[in-house]
């Protein structure tokens, strides 16, 4: 059986992505104080489940996750739960400028959003968010509403073939390190129909710049739609941005008080039309998270993306109900039935790769599944493609063959030292044309400022080992760290 509760030691930092146990919580009334000895008794077993949880947190230096247990504690008469509370409304006090590294309080720009954008308005904007400026409220309001609406018509897997003599950039997770998609830019350039990009989730939460990133890829999706392209991530589920990080930055920078609480709504439920993966030159599947036994990419295709809510109350399939708010538990049959028709897009969104063949609980996230290459194989057998493209952990150089080089699925993630908290390497990978060759200009790891006429950098033993090339027929790929540059 597995305890959800497990050590901070049996668990790393970038896999500590647990949901919270009911993603329902904000939307429901705090329950009322028990009233009999009886139900006393099963509070009282919820709180000793709670400081579990607690304790955990705190080893696993992400206390924010804790506040998941804050809307079900509020209502709750007792000791226990007060002491607790006085520790989150303590952690919840974190100074402004945390989450903001150019001075506090953040500047505001008079800018006036005017549709449909322009590729000089798109470049203002990120030479303000650059110099530390946000736009005005009014600015951010509009850009996500038509960011919602042009996310809304598109299809759950977007497909793009790749211009022959050109490359598409597939970028990892950035996590709100505003500092790195700058450096992708710097070294690929600007989105343009001749440079597609492909931004693989996980664009907010623990970096302090959620904001930045998510306005820029917003922009630069609505300024190039058939150029950019924007995968959901986990961290791009509600549930999850309101324990990570996220939803904190937006009060900070748009007090809700003076209207910013609409900020973050229109954040989320634009979050919540991001399709769920691209294809690429009809072979290679990028997606965020991975793939399961029974997956196919026919079923991705036609779920209704915007239903899905992670949640845990039925905590991976070992029929313990685990914490679960009074007001669900006579859901939890509806809940079980929905998680299954929609674990597809669970396992899109959160499965990892593992060495051993098949499928297995993932106990380190708390939801979602481990699978080994032989289930990797299976779906790429299944629906006819080459090769799965993937993020959602954090490696040390940037890139990761968790099967072998070229076997199967590579991992890219982009945030370098990750939310200051570990010495990884950022990249991203290159992607040719369908029959390109690695020697193509297109796929050369040079950076645009690069002197003209300089030799492209030798790439190292080690990166050899790990594939950091590749030739398929389904195109050259390159995946470039940023120390390479």
């Amino acid at each position: 059986t597995v305890d959800p509760f497990y050590t901070a030691n049996e668990q790393s930092f970038d896999d500590d992505d647990t949901p919270p146990p009911t993603p329902m919580w904000s939307n429901l009334p705090p329950p009322a104080p028990p009233e009999t000895a009886s139900r006393w008794k099963a509070v009282r077993k919820q709180i000793s489940v709670a400081g579990r949880f607690w304790s955990a947190g705190q080893d696993r230096a992400e206390e924010a996750a804790v506040s998941a247990l804050s809307e079900l504690l509020q209502g709750l008469v007792a000791q226990g739960a007060l002491s607790l509370e006085r520790r989150l409304v303590e952690h919840r006090d974190t100074p402004p400028g945390a989450v903001w590294p150019h001075g506090w309080p953040p500047r505001y720009t008079q800018r006036v959003l005017q549709l449909p954008l322009t590729e000089a308005s798109v470049l203002d904007l990120v030479a303000d968010l650059s110099a530390g400026a946000l736009p005005p409220l009014q600015y951010v309001a509009g850009l996500l509403h038509a960011a919602k609406a042009s996310l809304a018509q598109l299809p759950n897997v977007l497909r793009h073939d790749v211009p022959t003599g050109c490359a598409v950039t597939v970028v990892g997770d950035l996590h709100g390190q505003f500092g790195d998609l700058l450096h992708v830019l710097r070294s690929r350039g600007f989105p343009s129909p001749a440079r597609p990009f492909v931004f693989n989730g996980d664009f907010v939460d623990r970096g302090p710049a959620s904001v930045e990133v998510a306005l820029t890829l917003f922009a630069f999706q609505l300024l190039l739609p058939n150029s950019v392209f924007l995968n959901r991530g986990n961290h791009e589920e509600r549930s999850v941005h309101a324990l990570y990080g996220f939803q904190r930055e937006c009060n900070a920078k748009y007090a809700p008080d003076a209207g910013g609480a609409a900020a973050y709504e229109l954040f989320s439920e634009a979050f919540e039309h991001l399709p769920l993966a691209t294809l690429l030159n009809g072979k290679v599947l990028v997606l965020h998270g991975g793939v399961d036994d029974e997956m196919t990419l026919e079923q991705l295709e036609r779920l209704p993306r915007k239903e899905y809510a992670v949640n845990q109350a039925n905590l991976l399939g070992t029929g313990r109900p685990g914490l679960v708010h009074p007001h669900m538990r006579a859901r939890l049959a509806e809940i079980a039935a929905r998680e299954k028709e929609l674990r597809p897009i669970n396992s899109a969104l959160w499965n990892d790769p593992c060495a051993e063949p098949g499928v297995y609980p993932n106990r380190y996230r708390g939801t979602g599944l481990l699978f080994g290459a032989d289930v990797a194989a299976g779906f790429l057998e299944r629906s006819g493609l080459g090769l799965i493209l993937r993020s959602h952990e954090q490696v040390p150089e940037g890139f990761h063959w968790p099967y072998g080089p070229g076997r199967h699925l590579a991992t890219v993630f982009s945030a370098s030292n990750y939310a200051g908290k570990t010495l990884n390497k950022g990249a991203y990978a290159l992607l040719g044309a369908t029959g390109s060759r690695l020697s193509d200009p297109a796929l050369s790891p040079l950076p645009l400022d690069a002197a003209p006429g300089a030799a492209a950098p030798a790439a190292s033993p080690a990166a050899e080992e790990e594939g950091a090339t590749a030739e398929h027929p389904f195109g050259g790929l390159r995946f470039v760290s940023f120390d390479e540059e």
